[in-house]
Formats: C-alpha cells, sequence, structure tokens
C-alpha cells in the first residue's frame, strides 16, 4: 500500500481526519499558491500535504481497518453521499478519534 494514492472514496472517508491532522502542511501550500504564480513553486508544499495525507490513510488502516473500510465501502456505494454514510463514519471517528487519542 505504501506506493498507491487514495481512492475518493478513502479521502472522503478521511476528510475530517485530513483536516485536523494536515492542516498545517495544508495552510502552507494555499498561502505559497498564493504568493507564488508557478506550480513549481510549490513543490516542496504539496510534496508535504501529499505526505501526510498518504501517512493518515496507512494509520486509519491500522488504527481501525474495519471501520474504514466499512465507510470507503459505503460511500463507494452512494456514490461519495456523506449523508448516506453517517453511521459509518461515526463508528470511524469512535475507533480513531480525531483528536487523535
Amino acid at each position: 500500500m505504501a506506493d498507491r494514492r487514495a481512492t475518493s472514496s478513502e479521502l472522503y472517508a478521511m476528510s475530517k481526519h485530513l483536516a485536523v491532522k494536515c492542516s498545517q502542511s495544508e495552510v502552507a501550500y494555499l498561502n505559497c499558491k498564493d504568493k507564488y504564480n508557478h506550480p513549481e513553486d510549490c513543490l516542496q508544499e504539496a510534496k508535504a500535504v501529499i505526505k501526510c495525507s498518504e501517512n493518515l490513510l496507512l494509520e486509519l488502516y491500522d488504527k481501525a481497518p474495519q471501520e474504514f473500510k466499512d465507510c470507503v465501502e459505503c460511500l463507494d456505494y452512494y456514490t461519495l453521499d456523506l449523508k448516506k454514510c453517517h453511521k459509518e463514519l461515526k463508528a470511524l471517528e469512535q475507533a480513531a478519534p480525531l483528536d487523535g487519542k
């Protein structure tokens, strides 16, 4: 799993976790994009965001494998409709709390 990117369903499933755990790198990337016009000027910041999301993906599969899988499968089935996967998202947040405990 180390050399693959997250699917859309995985990104949706971990969206709240991303907002909490990767916010610093995301803000640094967005600030860089505001400051510079050329995409290459922000490659370091972009790589930091990707690395953070990859680490989080591995962490969720490690800490809450079944809950994360159930959430991803629900989102796949319901075409990324978060409202229809509320039960699975709550179970994921209980198994892998947003505060990291």
